[in-house]
């Protein structure tokens, strides 16, 4: 709920006060773009291996309309469509007549593209690996027509146009990928991106890659970027890494400071190269996996500040969107596939675990606090936005980040700050250039002060009627958290 603008002029009020010390500035420069028509954040979201109860789904579609993701990610099987080949070599497709048994996952899908269509949100679809069952060897030319069949299929037949691009294998750096090596994947790139030129699916949809993932300290995934930017320039139509990051790489700013390394690599490759988008496939938290592959720091508050702090970081470099590892634990199994899952079964990645209920647990399936600020910077950060320069001081574990939206009088700005240290800071926030007063509406997510709904949403902490953001106006970060600013960027 609203604080009384009683309550706003105490806070106000306070922040003068001479005992705080001198406040470090921040200052967003909305003449000076890093990076223009972002994007985007996105969301992890696959068929399920526990399908969520009818009410469970609707609950979390009402999630998502509220998160309001630029984009989703989303992952399945060509044997989860095609279940083999007739005698004259065509492919049998689980759409097709007599297959009506086979189309549980396709449901599925279908259900999460459908929202995707409502609501004006992107689809990255890909595959998890090789059909093995369904190809001799992975540069066989009968992937790509299969692959060509389903996005002819699933944008013509079924309507999806919000399907823009196509990862051809997941992580297939990894050997749990089932890529052979990196020439292999080369070719496999080459022969999709000949089907879809022959049948001009290439102006719909766009091979992203390499989509590689690992330890970021020995940086081979990065090299493949690298190398596909000079062997894929006209095959590849937007680039995309997966990293979990350690700790002390958000803390230190080496995100920040490793993917403008990479941006600038890119932008001097030519514009076959540099002018097609560039986003994180997967992010998330190395830090404290357990038990093969589950991440229980979700479950945290402190989870939500460094994922707020990766995203700032990701944008400042010229990067221009990621999509958050995951949406539902639900949706992935670690071990086995038991009729009730147990504690070791699902990946505990989500924002919420929508078999809480059957599992002993029905608040795990409430919006988990990461949720708090991943579906704000959606909100704050969306599709089509600038990405701004921000001048801050020098303080450790300190970020800030700012987005310019719309148009005209429409044009709105979105700051963000990020205090990933225990240390108070207090910040003036100046915003050069703006007519002076403005109605800003301010988000604040700490420990004991994160305001929500009944539904579990983030609500405005407060509303600043008189803003004077071109003068500057002082900000408490009281310790570890995030602080969201909005309002009209309507310059002079």
């Amino acid at each position: 709920m609203l604080r009384k603008q009683f309550s706003v002029f105490l806070f106000l009020l306070f922040l003068q006060s001479p005992s705080l010390g001198a406040p470090n500035i921040v200052s967003v420069h909305l003449h000076r773009t890093v990076s223009t028509h972002i994007v985007g954040l996105g969301v992890q979201w696959d068929p399920y291996e526990y399908q969520p109860s009818a009410q469970n789904w609707r609950i979390i579609l009402q999630r998502m309309r509220f998160c309001k993701p630029a984009w989703l990610r989303v992952m399945w099987m060509a044997t989860d469509y095609c279940k083999g080949f007739r005698a004259d070599g065509s492919p049998e497709y689980v759409w097709q007549k007599g297959f009506s048994a086979d189309r549980t996952v396709l449901n599925q899908l279908c259900a999460i593209l459908s929202f995707a269509q409502k609501q004006h949100i992107r689809v990255l679809l890909g595959e998890w690996a090789p059909p093995r069952g369904l190809i001799r060897t992975e540069t066989s030319k009968v992937w790509a027509r299969i692959t060509a069949d389903l996005l002819q299929y699933l944008r013509s037949q079924r309507g999806y146009t919000c399907i823009r691009y196509y990862n051809v294998i997941n992580e297939p750096n990894g050997n749990w990928s089932g890529n052979k090596d990196y020439a292999t994947w080369v070719q496999v790139v080459k022969n999709l991106a000949a089907e879809l030129h022959k049948r001009k699916l290439d102006r719909e949809v766009r091979i992203i890659g390499p989509d590689t993932t690992g330890n970021t300290q020995w940086l081979e995934p990065f090299h493949w970027l690298n190398k596909a930017a000079a062997d894929l320039p006209q095959q590849i139509g937007a680039w995309d890494l997966h990293w979990y990051a350690l700790d002390p790489e958000v803390y230190n700013d080496s995100i920040e400071k490793l993917l403008r390394k990479k941006k600038q690599m890119l932008l001097g490759m030519g514009p076959n190269v540099a002018q097609k988008h560039v986003f994180l496939g997967e992010s998330g938290l190395l830090t404290g996996r357990i038990n093969g592959d589950q991440q229980p720091r979700v479950k945290t508050f402190g989870y939500g500040v460094m994922m707020a702090d990766y995203a700032a970081q990701t944008f400042r470099a010229g990067w221009e969107g990621a999509s958050a590892w995951d949406m539902d634990d639900a949706m992935h199994t670690v071990h086995g596939h038991p009729a009730v899952p147990g504690p070791l079964t699902l990946k505990v990645w989500g924002f919420w675990n929508s078999q809480g209920a059957v599992m002993g647990d029905p608040q795990d399936f409430k919006p988990r606090p990461w949720f708090y600020t991943w579906s704000l910077m959606c909100r704050l950060f969306p599709r089509g936005s600038s990405i701004v320069q921000t001048s801050e001081p020098n303080l450790p574990q300190f970020r800030a980040a700012a987005a310019l939206t719309g148009a005209g009088s429409k044009k709105q700005f979105s700051v963000m700050l990020v205090n990933n240290s225990d240390s108070a800071r207090v910040i003036t926030l100046q915003i050069p250039g703006l007519a002076a007063p403005v109605r800003c509406t301010e988000y604040r997510y700490f420990r004991t002060v994160h305001p929500v709904d009944r539904q579990g949403f983030a609500v405005p902490y407060a509303l600043l009627h008189k803003a004077n953001v071109q003068q500057g106006i002082r900000i408490l970060l009281p310790s570890r958290g995030v602080v969201f600013l909005t309002g009209p960027a309507d310059a002079k």
